[in-house]
């Protein structure tokens, strides 16, 4: 193992000066399976371990780089532990041989006892191996979860990570906030009171989309519109279809002084002002500037959008996923990602006069993936899409889904067949699975 920065002491000491924390690692999770094995749920690691091995240098990325904060966990791996002895209420347990679960025994031992257990970013290694289980490595693991079967599997509820500054902007454009709503009036007065209270941003309007209320409901959201502050309007639809309804607002309903459109679900909740943050971004990049995407978190913490992520498995089929799914830190921490292949449509920004350049939404795709060619159409355009990674909501999405079934298998064949006529410009965005 070789350190790879300087003072790499010194910033430990600090570590342990500032916090309560006992134990801290380069690498770990934040939950143990039954299994015992700590990297199983690869949804939930944290850390940066650099390797190298035979010739060959690769970095093993965990999580995002959080730099000079400390991540909670359970556990780290034993490529390096440094600890607060004061702190700590356990020793190594002299049961384990060799070099497999001791360190997992010591951190889950010592968490149960009430130490905190933490992953830092700020000291770097290469480790000269990759590791290799054997057969002491299930010896050692059998023995584990036999000794702990009581508390396996063993799990911490991650933090969502974000940042409350307030933006001044020397210019606001007018945003229009796009909501389609079917009687899910308490998800959607939530997405508007956080709307009010997290965002300060002074130019905006909210557009409901009613698809289909009851009229009871329908009394519900006028009563609110009439005692709030915010400029709502409700416009009634007696369908539903993500893509028709949301363009029929924008080319037909929109006045000309809306110069950007926020498509927001109702199951959305604002964590941050997001919405200040997107439109900075979008004025730092107005020229070249696609979509504008970021992070979304599930109720229970961990990430549900940090980005549309394409890869292409073994048999060279493309796949596509968010970004960071169910991790808790598995996320861009840059602030903005530029040119990512997209975002998903929970909560995305646009220019109007590109939106309108493009088309609009795809009116064929009855489902969902209309997200998925807006993006890629911005693409064509030349244009670049970011992801706003300091921008944040809660999408509370498995509540609202209006069509429970999933994607129908025309949508998920329209817009495969729409990526494979523009390949060539998806090749930079594509990585292996």
């Amino acid at each position: 193992m070789i350190f790879e920065n300087k003072g790499w002491g010194q910033k430990i000491i600090e570590h342990f000066k500032r916090s309560e924390w006992g134990i801290l690692g380069i690498a770990g999770t934040t939950s143990l399976p039954a299994s015992g094995v700590w990297w199983q749920e690869s949804s939930k690691r944290i850390g940066l371990i650099k390797h190298q091995h035979q010739g060959k240098k690769w970095i093993s990325k965990y999580s995002g780089d959080f730099k000079d904060k400390i991540i909670p966990a359970v556990c780290v791996d034993g490529v390096f532990i440094a600890v607060n002895r004061k702190k700590l209420r356990q020793k190594f347990n002299e049961a384990f041989q060799g070099f497999h679960f001791y360190d997992i025994d010591f951190c889950l031992n010592n968490h149960l006892a009430g130490v905190n257990i933490g992953i830092i970013f700020n000291v770097r290694i290469m480790h000269k191996s990759y590791g290799a289980s054997n057969e002491d490595y299930e010896t050692n693991r059998k023995q584990f979860i036999t000794h702990y079967q009581n508390h396996l599997p063993y799990a911490i509820k991650g933090q969502i990570l974000f940042e409350n500054k307030t933006i001044k902007l020397t210019t606001y454009p007018k945003v229009s906030i796009i909501i389609l709503n079917k009687s899910n009036n308490l998800l959607l007065f939530n997405c508007l009171n956080s709307l009010s209270e997290k965002s300060r941003y002074p130019n905006y309007e909210v557009i409901i989309a009613d698809t289909g209320s009851s009229q009871k409901e329908l009394v519900e959201i006028d009563e609110f519109v009439d005692i709030t502050t915010m400029n709502i309007k409700l416009v009634k639809f007696d369908y539903y279809n993500f893509s028709r309804i949301n363009n029929a607002l924008v080319f037909e309903r929109l006045d000309t002084s809306t110069k950007l459109l926020l498509f927001c679900n109702n199951d959305i909740e604002l964590i941050n002002d997001a919405v200040t943050r997107m439109v900075q971004v979008y004025l730092q990049n107005k020229n070249v500037c696609g979509t504008i995407g970021c992070r979304l978190h599930f109720a229970n913490n961990e990430i549900q959008h940090a980005g549309i992520q394409l890869t292409m498995d073994k048999n060279n089929q493309l796949e596509m996923t968010h970004k960071g799914l169910k991790s808790y830190y598995n996320f861009y921490t840059g602030g903005v990602e530029k040119n990512i292949f997209g975002s998903t449509a929970a909560f995305l920004l646009i220019e109007r006069q590109l939106f309108e350049k493009i088309g609009g939404f795809n009116p064929t795709y009855t489902e969902c993936f209309e997200d998925v060619e807006l993006n890629l159409a911005c693409l064509t355009e030349y244009r670049k899409n970011y992801f706003v990674g300091d921008a944040v909501c809660y999408h509370f999405e498995s509540q609202t889904r209006q069509h429970k079934a999933g994607f129908k298998i025309s949508d998920y064949e329209n817009v495969l067949a729409f990526l494979q006529k523009h390949a060539n410009i998806l090749i930079e965005y594509v990585i292996d699975s």
